[in-house]
């Protein structure tokens, strides 16, 4: 069975979904360190085998949505380390700090983007948080699609 790496279907529209169907015709996942040429965001800090960078499509209402990817494919839950979870918690820490996030998530999905949703499979993880309404004073939702 060919391995998929992206997931056309799964990529929202415009630039993005152009840039998804530019990358499925390679038959390389993205975020692999030796493939990491799509994005275009600064690298902000490392720890191990992980690294925080800006997400080049942030969800609507996000303040901030950056991510933290790995160096080496992994696609399910149970490739993760102990040592991958306490690289991940020490940049989500940073990211928190640096950037001055009151409150927000921290969201990933795993496995079968047909049943995540997401556009790449290479786990991911993703710090969000909301815009504020001025009006409200309250957080505008931001989605994040699984299935």
């Amino acid at each position: 069975m060919k391995k998929i790496f992206v997931n056309v279907n799964n990529a929202r529209k415009g630039e993005y979904k152009k840039v998804i169907e530019e990358i499925a015709k390679t038959k390389k996942c993205p975020f692999c360190k030796e493939n990491f040429k799509y994005h275009k965001k600064p690298v902000y800090k490392k720890m191990g085998g992980w690294f925080l960078t800006n997400n080049s499509w942030p969800y609507k209402n996000s303040k901030n949505h950056l991510i933290i990817l790995g160096n080496n494919h992994k696609e399910n839950f149970n490739e993760l380390t102990v040592k991958d979870f306490k690289d991940i918690s020490f940049l989500t820490n940073w990211a928190i700090k640096n950037f001055k996030i009151k409150g927000g998530g921290l969201a990933m999905r795993f496995g079968d983007t047909n049943f995540t949703g997401a556009s790449v499979a290479h786990i991911h993880f993703h710090i969000i948080s909301p815009k504020i309404n001025k009006k409200t004073k309250r957080a505008r939702p931001v989605s994040f699609p699984i299935g």
